[in-house]
């Protein structure tokens, strides 16, 4: 076992702590989703993929989310969050990030705002999987950080070619589908980790809707993230690498989930803990980019919850039909996001519970990742998965929700 996976395995041993269950209203900003996606049209203020994280504005660094919304005009949110803490890393800080594509205009102007902050002082690390590292943008990142791991700025370049022979895995046997990013410093914030749902592309900055969460001064959260990375960065081949890491975040318990897993499916474990309210007061909504039939067991899963009087809405991309038949036929509404033109197609991995119970209902509870509701991101791609119970980035995720809806019902 490796320095890193040791240290890793420690810091799983730790335990997550549920929270009071607590109540939530719908939040105001719902009453306003028509409006927040009633005019498809990009305004001519928009950024565009060419140049949005170029012209990021550096906002405070706080705890919270990010989200594209295509169908209003603003596809390029979470690039925008995610530039402003790269331009705000000061020189002597690191920036460490495992990504899965990096591609196009909007690769070339994440590749630029790497390489200035690497010339301002800062080291700059990256895993990338290899099946677009072709690209220019991807070409231009590798050549200016180097090979060289021993330096203070590199790129690795994950080596295990799945057998599929297009994606590449440091740890599974698919392709390293990570997109989290890792900040010592920024903005006057240190420890810094943000997970997100969205590739550099100019696909990912025109029409998708992906969502990102910041979450700084967590030491113990950065900590795990780190420990991951490096398993990355070693290839550390481990078809069950599959790992939890519990903290105490400033508003609940955040814990992140490393994969590939040979058996476990924490998403569906949480959903068993808990339970339904039966008066419908127990809301489950979920938004995911694609779903396929290896994990219906998380479909009989809401089903059940359904029956058992939980209000259960999903708004999806790519769906296998077997997943489909299963959720509508026990009256769960279902709308796609599934558009290359406006109002898009959905991006976004997630799933958000309100007024649960159950020993481990926590409150609000959110889950979202990198991760894709299949059989690639459970058992053979690299992956992050967070689970957040904080009552502030529920709401956040519980507005962009009824925001896709509408969008979705518009569509």
């Amino acid at each position: 076992m490796s320095r890193s996976m040791s240290r890793l395995a420690g810091l799983a041993a730790a335990t997550l702590v549920a929270l009071p269950v607590a109540a939530t209203a719908l939040p105001a900003g719902a009453a306003a989703t028509a409006a927040a996606v009633a005019s498809p049209a990009v305004t001519a203020a928009a950024a565009t993929p060419a140049t949005a994280c170029a012209e990021a504005p550096p906002t405070p660094v706080t705890t919270g989310a990010a989200f594209n919304n295509p169908a209003a005009g603003d596809a390029t949110g979470v690039v925008e969050q995610i530039c402003s803490l790269v331009t705000q890393a000061p020189a002597g800080s690191q920036i460490r990030l495992a990504h899965f594509v990096i591609s196009g205009s909007a690769g070339m102007d994440f590749t630029n705002v790497l390489l200035a902050a690497r010339d301002r002082g800062v080291d700059v690390q990256v895993v990338l999987d290899g099946w677009q590292v072709a690209n220019p943008a991807s070409v231009a990142l590798i050549e200016g950080l180097g090979q060289d791991e021993s330096a203070d700025s590199w790129v690795h370049v994950c080596g295990n070619v799945s057998p599929e022979g297009n994606t590449s895995s440091c740890i599974g046997t698919k392709g390293q589908h990570n997109k989290f990013y890792l900040f010592s410093e920024t903005g006057g914030a240190k420890n810094v980790v943000v997970q997100s749902s969205a590739n550099f592309t100019d696909v990912n900055s025109r029409t998708y809707w992906n969502n990102a969460v910041v979450l700084p001064g967590n030491h113990r959260l950065y900590d795990a993230y780190n420990a991951y990375f490096e398993d990355l960065a070693a290839e550390v081949q481990d078809p069950d690498y599959y790992r939890q890491v519990a903290t105490a975040g400033p508003g609940g318990p955040v814990t992140a989930h490393f994969f590939p897993s040979a058996d476990t499916d924490p998403a569906l474990e949480r959903l068993t803990e808990l339970g339904c309210k039966n008066n419908g007061t127990t809301e489950i909504r979920v938004g995911m980019s694609e779903w396929d039939t290896t994990r219906l067991g998380i479909a009989d899963r809401l089903v059940e919850m359904a029956e058992s009087g939980c209000t259960v809405r999903v708004v999806h991309g790519p769906m296998d039909q077997e997943v489909a038949d299963t959720l509508t036929a026990a009256g769960i509404e279902l709308r796609a996001l599934n558009s290359g033109t406006l109002p898009g197609r959905i991006h976004s991995k997630y799933l958000v519970v309100d007024g649960a119970t159950g020993t481990r209902s926590g409150g609000q509870l959110v889950l979202t990742g990198s991760p894709n509701f299949n059989t690639t991101s459970l058992h053979r791609n690299d992956e992050t998965m967070l689970e957040l119970r904080d009552k502030g980035i529920y709401e956040q995720y519980e507005e962009n929700f009824e925001t896709m809806w509408a969008a979705a019902a518009q569509g």
